[in-house]
């Protein structure tokens, strides 16, 4: 094998070793919650608002 192809398979099992530990926890990281969901509907509501109150 070249050095190349034994790079490669290391960072393959690597990132393998990561994704299982991802799995592995009660929660995937970056994943939105209801309180983001609730609190980014919120922003864009009071953007709206107060871009056409501005408009107005």
């Amino acid at each position: 094998m070249e050095h190349n192809e034994i790079a490669w398979q290391g960072e393959l099992s690597r990132r393998a070793r990561v994704y299982e530990d991802i799995e592995a926890g009660e929660r995937f990281e970056g994943t939105m919650t209801t309180l983001d969901y609730t609190c980014l509907t919120l922003l864009t509501l009071v953007l709206v608002v107060g871009f056409w109150l501005w408009g107005a």
